[in-house]
């Protein structure tokens, strides 16, 4: 009789007992992903822009547009130097060259 008899695996705890454990399980999960996307997002809050007023946010506009005028009229100052400074190392190299010629061919005689 007992070889004839269909046999199923009985669980242990009841159905509602599984699905309260199924739903704890979710709701933990789903605090645990809440908290740490918050915390990831309140982590980032000092790496953001601070909030201005338009007033101050302007004078700060302003005042880095004079620093990137003034640093951009020091290189072009800067600059024309340089080249003037090559164009006389050119103009003093030329005649050195001119002055070697003419020393070596007196030198020579």
């Amino acid at each position: 009789m007992d070889t004839q008899r269909a046999f199923e695996l009985q669980p242990v705890r009841s159905r509602a007992r599984r699905w309260s454990f199924a739903l704890i399980w979710t709701v933990l999960a789903a605090s645990a992903g809440a908290g740490t996307v918050a915390w990831v997002h309140h982590a980032n809050q000092a790496e953001r822009c601070p909030v201005l007023a338009p007033d101050a946010l302007q004078i700060r506009m302003t005042q880095a547009e004079l620093a990137l005028e003034q640093e951009r009229a020091a290189r072009d100052a800067l600059q024309k130097s340089a080249s003037a400074a090559q164009a006389q190392t050119a103009a003093l190299q030329t005649e050195v060259l001119f002055l070697r010629g003419h020393g070596g061919r007196e030198g020579a005689h």
